[in-house]
């Protein structure tokens, strides 16, 4: 098992990353990045393109990122999606044909306030996504019975006496098991969720 303290954006703010581990950012926030885009109107086939724009500046700006409040590297991405999106619809509007109009620009501004419900609605698909992500994560560091254990107590919410008479062990490894697990996602996310 992995039993390293420094969470995923500790060791690329200040290790030497290599690429995996760069790799894996960007497989934890793609999909969400995209989802949010493609829910902007006009975007068409550019949502794709956005999206590893807003991932250059994730990595570009990453080793200066400082954490100064619980939820503030989502809050972080988020102004890094509004910003690229405020530059996309800047370059458009000198084109031909301009992108989303006010429409466009209502959203973003609701993103960009952090009191709005359109940013709550991020910061909870973001913790949602990124708790599933690192999930997947962290499963292959544990044993399929230690695994089952959490999801169907930790996860599932069964009582802990319930998942030991399934799982033929006692409730105190039940119990460990939501323990270590939770541990070990608490060292992955770091400032990722809050």
């Amino acid at each position: 098992m992995n039993t390293t303290s420094l969470s995923l954006l500790d060791r690329l703010r200040h290790a030497e990353p290599d690429a995996s581990e760069w790799g894996r950012l960007r497989d934890i926030y793609s999909p969400m990045i995209h989802n949010w885009l493609s829910r902007l109107p006009n975007l068409h086939n550019e949502v794709d393109d956005l999206t590893q724009e807003v991932l250059v500046v994730l990595f570009r700006e990453l080793p200066s990122f400082e954490r100064r409040r619980d939820g503030s590297f989502r809050a972080w991405l988020r102004q890094i999606t509004v910003n690229r999106m405020l530059a996309f619809c800047k370059t458009r509007r000198k084109q031909p044909v301009a992108m989303g109009g006010p429409e466009t620009e209502q959203l973003l501004a609701q993103l960009a306030d952090p009191t709005s419900d359109l940013a709550r609605q991020w910061d909870s698909d973001h913790d949602k996504h990124v708790f599933q992500k690192l999930l997947a994560i962290v499963e292959k560091d544990f044993e399929p019975s230690t695994w089952q254990a959490f999801t169907r107590f930790a996860v599932e919410g069964r009582p802990a006496a319930q998942v030991a008479e399934e799982l033929g062990v006692t409730e105190s490894a039940v119990v460990q098991a939501k323990f270590r697990i939770l541990k070990r996602l608490r060292e992955e996310a770091g400032a990722l969720l809050d």
